[in-house]
């Protein structure tokens, strides 16, 4: 007997016992224990599974091939007996067909052979491979982890990579590199934002930053870059980016083209082509061009001709000369379909004098009434190529001869201004020779030698450093009619910004010559009067802008250039341009009026609430949509007879139904009856 308390007994322990037992599962393997999961999942659970349904699997198909053999034996055993007991029936018809024929039941297919476990040797292949699978798994190595690793990293190199992991894996560098590159965008580091919450420059020096640009006059975008800079905290390269991206709209926006304008130009040939022969010899091809020149240029107007009237066209370009043809062709090219209006009998404007009985030689001489002096000609011989370039020559055939010779200096003007380089104010004056060499400098050694204006000179370094008034004002004519073009173009397409140009086409040339030669009359005047050449106007009459033009035309080292053949050339090859791209060109044609489309109620009405309606260049513009001709009193005869004409037809034609059909209601009978009776 031993003394002290009797141990105590765990009640949980003999229900744990009962538990195991009980809850064993059905396929367990003899080392699981309860309450723990084994690791080898495939001869604890999948083995057993997958044995009973291959043991299933072979004992279906054992069972279905006895019971075919069965069917198939007393099928044989059963066809002899009716082969020697019983006779086959049989039906026929007169001419000894046979109609109906007793026909034996077919056999049943046979079991098919194609299971996945039909035989004993499919039970055994399947107990080695689910055991070599558990050895492999269940191994204390672990191996199989490794070979499932590598399997899962060649499955993301072929998703991460795909056709490029040949390249990647035979350089090592560029994959370290796109980490690297990934790394750094998931941290933030490619944001187009700065990360630091002070910007580089304080907000208040950003602003009078921004406002000094202002004042300097710097573009809008070039200022939005800037805000975007300094107060939002756009990044360098960022920044670098807005620039090239906006450059490169830019430019697309220009390369776009206009509506209804074709991709391609369409080619052209020369406007003496058609009057040239192969066969024809030099001699005879000078004599037919100057038989072309000789012809008015466009198609006289005939009042009979009503397609004029009935065709639609895109533009219509009322005037004559040069310049209208030039932007007919224009927009000719451009793919527009117009036709040119001009009241003149020849659109040239050149004037034919005399006949061939009191002409020079025999012949009709045309001549310019208006000036054709063409200066600087390689700005112009640009600007006209777009319109004249035919397949084989940019100009059209067209050559410009410079005035004057290599003796004279290419002299094209003399100018004689009163009193200019003498004491009194009479008529005697010292004649001023305009030429192309050296003109600038020339004009100012006139105006130092004969005018009594400083000295221009020059020292060792080419630098000016004499003081001579007229030269320091040419060129400063010069740098203002450098912005001519952009002027000229911001008024087409209504652009706001200004320039010196613009600036001085609201100024007077007298308030330009009295502030800058304010002292030198006789220079004054020279300056005016090479100004106002082509301008037949006072100077306090004359915008400031053609001042400055002609005294840039006058004084180009180009000289002045006269185009061969005349104005009349240059139309005869706008004019053929023209018509080859679908257009006309009408002359002797006279506008009585424009007429316009009606403005509906409500833009009225709001024109009107608005205030506008005593200002015409405020509120919707009415459309052109047609003009209406004045006739000369023997094209209005001659167009009241055709109307009266094309009435009286009208109306026969009209008596002729109506007879028809009071014929046909007397007589409801078709004609080919009648004939027949």
């Amino acid at each position: 007997m031993r003394m002290g308390r009797p141990p105590k007994r765990r009640r949980d322990a003999k229900q744990s016992q009962q538990t195991q037992t009980a809850n064993k599962p059905k396929f367990a393997s003899p080392t699981l224990v309860v309450g723990q999961i084994s690791p080898d999942v495939v001869s604890s659970i999948l083995g057993p599974a997958m044995t009973d349904l291959a043991v299933q699997s072979v004992e279906d198909y054992a069972d279905a091939v006895l019971a075919y053999e069965h069917v198939n034996q007393f099928t044989a055993e059963k066809g002899e007996e009716e082969d020697k007991e019983v006779e086959v029936q049989v039906e026929m018809d007169l001419d000894g067909n046979i109609l109906q024929q007793q026909q034996t039941s077919p056999l049943p297919p046979p079991p098919s052979s194609q299971r996945l476990f039909s035989s004993q040797l499919d039970i055994e292949n399947l107990t080695e491979l689910l055991t070599s699978t558990s050895q492999h798994f269940s191994h204390t190595t672990n191996s199989w982890k490794v070979h499932a690793n590598a399997a899962k990293f060649e499955r993301l190199l072929d998703e991460k990579y795909g056709r490029l992991r040949p390249f990647i894996e035979s350089h090592p560098n560029v994959e370290i590199f796109i980490k690297n590159v990934q790394r750094k965008y998931a941290m933030g580091a490619f944001s187009p934002f700065r990360k630091s919450d002070s910007p580089p420059v304080g907000k208040t020096t950003s602003i009078m930053i921004l406002f000094m640009m202002h004042r300097n006059g710097v573009r809008m975008d070039a200022l939005l870059l800037a805000a975007t800079f300094f107060l939002v905290g756009l990044q360098p390269w960022a920044l670098v980016g807005l620039v090239i991206i906006g450059k490169w709209e830019m430019d697309r926006r220009k390369r776009k083209r206009i509506g209804g304008m074709p991709k391609k130009i369409a080619t052209v040939e020369a406007y003496f082509a058609s009057a040239l022969d192969a066969n024809l010899s030099e001699e005879e091809e000078v004599k037919a061009k100057y038989a072309l020149l000789d012809t008015p240029v466009g198609t006289k107007f005939n009042p009979a001709d009503l397609s004029l009237r009935d065709e639609e066209y895109d533009v219509i370009v009322l005037g004559s000369g040069p310049e209208t043809l030039y932007a007919a062709a224009l927009l000719a090219r451009a793919g527009k379909k117009l036709v040119v209006l001009s009241p003149r009998d020849d659109v040239s404007g050149c004037v034919t004098l005399g006949d061939k009985s009191s002409s020079v030689l025999g012949k009709k001489i045309p001549f310019d009434i208006d000036g054709m002096n063409v200066a600087q000609l390689s700005r112009q011989q640009e600007l006209l190529a777009p319109a004249l370039c035919t397949t084989t020559d940019t100009q059209g055939g067209i050559r410009f001869s410079r005035i004057g010779s290599n003796l004279d200096g290419y002299a094209h003007s003399i100018l004689s201004v009163p009193g200019l380089g003498t004491d009194n104010t009479s008529a005697e004056c010292v004649p001023v020779v305009l030429n192309a060499t050296g003109s600038l400098a020339s004009l100012a050694e006139y105006c130092s030698t004969c005018l009594g204006d400083g000295f221009p000179g020059v020292d060792l370094d080419g630098k000016d450093n004499g003081n001579s008034n007229s030269l320091s004002y040419l060129r400063a004519c010069n740098q203002i009619n450098a912005g001519s073009a952009d002027y000229y173009l911001s008024k087409l397409y209504n652009a706001k910004e200004s320039n010196a140009y613009q600036e001085a086409s609201v100024r007077t040339a007298s308030a330009f010559l009295n502030k800058c030669l304010p002292l030198n009359t006789h220079v004054r005047s020279l300056m005016a009067a090479i100004g106002m050449m082509n301008e037949n106007l006072c100077p306090d009459k004359t915008s400031m802008a053609a001042h400055v033009t002609n005294i840039c035309a006058m004084t180009s080292e180009e000289g002045v250039a006269y185009p061969v053949g005349g104005p009349r050339a240059i139309c005869h090859a706008l004019t053929s341009v023209i018509e080859q791209c679908g257009g006309r060109v009408v002359a002797g044609v006279s506008l009585q009026e424009l007429l316009f489309e009606k403005l509906d109620e409500k833009k009225e009405t709001k024109k009107k609430t608005n205030g506008e309606e005593n200002d015409p260049l405020k509120g919707p513009k009415p459309k052109c949509k047609g003009i209406r001709l004045r006739l000369r009193p023997f094209q209005r005869i001659v167009f009241l007879a055709i109307r009266l004409l094309l009435r009286f037809l009208l109306l026969i034609q009209f008596l002729k139904q109506q007879l028809l059909q009071t014929h046909t209601s007397h007589d409801p009978t078709p004609t080919l009856f009648n004939d027949a009776r």
